[in-house]
């Protein structure tokens, strides 16, 4: 059963103009969306929208050469069982990330 953050997201993105959407599991048991577009704001939205929902970790990453953008919304399976807590992931602050390819000063 797909977890509620991650098809609340996938409803919101469905109102931008996006190529593509995958959903699968990372190897750390993590769940992870995967939406591609070329539109800047529908980035600027959609991970504003992802992090209001309190996904753990929301990565952009920007092909140059093409013009497109892949947004990741990582959510943890609470049916995973991990191994090895990580203690650093327990609050993240979503303001303070380095993206690949991308900077905060990208959407302006």
């Amino acid at each position: 059963m797909m977890q509620q953050e991650r098809k609340q997201i996938i409803q919101h993105a469905l109102g931008y103009d996006i190529h593509d959407i995958h959903t699968y599991s990372g190897y750390k048991g993590d769940l992870i969306v995967k939406i591609t577009t070329s539109d800047k704001n529908a980035v600027a939205e959609i991970r504003k929208f992802a992090i209001s929902l309190g996904v753990e970790e929301v990565v952009v990453r920007q092909n140059p050469s093409i013009q497109e953008f892949e947004i990741y919304c990582v959510t943890v399976d609470e049916n995973v069982y991990h191994l090895k807590e990580d203690e650093e992931h327990e609050d993240r602050d979503h303001n303070n990330y380095v993206e690949d390819s991308w900077t905060k000063s990208a959407l302006d």
